[in-house]
């Protein structure tokens, strides 16, 4: 009879990885706009439910509209659009978590009768967390085991949010069109009980001057959280993204000097992410000189993050623009510049694609605007080696020119934060059943040719001897075996 020990060990780690889409819409008085010139859309993520095989999430998408009315007056609209969401997992139950990332895309406008619609679709990107848990064999009575060290990727998710002020003094503005910011993580600390994230908030504003001729500014500024964790102790690697909760931004004026005072009152919130690996000892194989085994062998596994890092990478080259505007045009701003970046794996290691773009305004020779999206694709390396990534990026310093040739160049610094993985396998037994009994041999003496190449464990399951055992009677073997060596097995004949 053998006695099998079995342990548990359990974990929060990485379910599944879900996606969703889903669109949203909103409607505006069509009559007294005449030529929209610029919608932004901004995703802001909400609360996120898990039940079995599902998780229910929703948010808010700020729709901004710059339009041209019937008087070649330059408006601006906004509206706020809920939504409601699910995406389907079968491995999603109720005491797992979701944390979610949303983008809006594919902006587009109709007209139906005396109304113009503006759509738009909203991407999200959950990542579902939950309790895991490895039921494996640790060893036990009348069995030989062989145990190794397996490394488990364990996942500490925690939140918070932080408030901020900045204001800076322009040129005299008439009026705000359009602001958009962005949050890029350059550095990410986890110890002493709590995660310290410093980054950069991208501002772009496209404002209105006195003169109704549209100017922009871009403005970085820098910022630092302090969120608190139990978990923040000890070896672990960290990372974070943090998502531009609200903005609001109010403008004073001082006619006097012609100046204007922008004051950005911001609400940030980040999500981050603590990965520690934690060792146990499992049996990966195991035999028993008095009873045949049948074993069942268990593979598990999960991303491991490995690092949290931030790049900076000047882009340029020449731009698609969508739609081509026919005629004469001066340009007057390029406004809401935006990436997303896409981490891949490359021939020299990981690399990041993306999608630079950014609305073009202009001027036409009777004062008429018109409006073009500018499109510039890019590459560039990210200098690590992994086996996948994550990344968040922002555009500043966006310089567009047209050349004499009708061609328009583009150029742009492009600063990235991205996360690597490592993905980690582990395997161990997770059960047994004991099968016939063994013949117990009636020689005190055998002699067994060994196989090329076996090792110690696999001779001594082989001749299901105990290791120490076959050593102790062969002192002199050196594994891997050569083909054709003689293994001596002595035993005692009660």
């Amino acid at each position: 009879m053998i006695k099998p020990q079995f342990e548990t060990y359990r974990y929060v780690g990485e379910v599944c990885r879900l996606q969703g889409q889903s669109a949203v819409e909103c409607r505006l008085p069509g009559s007294e706009i005449s030529n929209i010139l610029a919608v932004q859309a901004h995703a802001i993520s909400g609360e996120c439910t898990c039940s079995d095989g599902e998780v229910q999430y929703g948010g808010k998408v700020l729709l901004c509209i710059v339009y041209e009315d019937g008087e070649r007056k330059i408006c601006r609209a906004e509206r706020g659009v809920e939504f409601f969401h699910k995406a389907d997992g079968k491995a999603v139950t109720p005491a797992c978590f979701a944390k979610n990332a949303l983008s809006a895309e594919n902006i587009s406008w109709r007209r139906e009768g005396s109304g113009l619609y503006i759509s738009a679709i909203v991407d999200a990107e959950l990542t579902v967390y939950g309790g895991k848990q490895i039921e494996y064999l640790s060893g036990g009575d009348g069995l030989i085991a062989k145990t190794d060290t397996v490394a488990v990727c364990k996942t500490v998710c925690v939140s918070g949010e932080t408030e901020g002020e900045d204001d800076f003094e322009t040129d005299y503005v008439g009026d705000i069109l359009l602001h958009s910011e962005k949050a890029v993580v350059h550095r990410v600390q986890a110890g002493g009980g709590q995660v310290d994230i410093e980054g950069e908030l991208g501002l772009n504003i496209c404002a209105l001057k006195s003169d109704d001729s549209l100017c922009s500014y871009e403005r970085l500024i820098p910022f630092k959280m302090q969120i608190p964790s139990e978990e923040a102790f000890g070896t672990i690697t960290s990372s974070a993204r943090v998502e531009v909760k609200s903005a609001t931004l109010t403008a004073g004026v001082d006619e006097e000097k012609g100046r204007s005072k922008i004051t950005l009152s911001y609400c940030l919130s980040a999500d981050c992410y603590l990965c520690a690996q934690e060792e146990i000892s499992v049996v990966s194989d195991a035999f028993s000189p008095s009873v045949a085994l049948t074993l069942k062998r268990t593979e598990d596994g999960g991303r491991c993050l490995t690092k949290h890092g931030k790049c900076t990478e000047r882009v340029s080259g020449v731009a698609l623009i969508n739609p081509v505007i026919d005629g004469e045009y001066t340009l007057q701003s390029a406004t809401l510049p935006r990436a997303e970046i896409v981490c891949r794996k490359g021939e020299n290691g990981l690399e990041a694609e993306g999608l630079l773009q950014a609305e073009i305004l202009l001027v036409g020779a009777d004062g008429g605007h018109r409006s073009t999206t500018l499109s510039l694709p890019f590459v560039f390396p990210l200098g690590e080696v992994g086996d996948d990534a994550e990344g968040e990026c922002m555009v500043c310093g966006l310089n567009v020119r047209r050349k004499k040739e009708g061609e328009t160049e583009a150029e742009a610094t492009v600063k990235c934060s991205f996360r690597v993985f490592e993905k980690r396998t582990w395997g161990y037994v997770s059960a047994l059943e004991e099968g016939e009994t063994c013949d117990e041999p009636d020689c005190a003496f055998s002699v067994f040719i060994a196989r090329a190449g076996e090792d110690l464990w696999q001779i001594s399951k082989r001749l299901n001897c105990p290791p120490d055992e076959l050593q102790k009677h062969n002192p002199n073997l050196e594994f891997p075996l050569k083909e054709s060596e003689k293994i001596y097995v002595y035993r005692q004949i009660r």
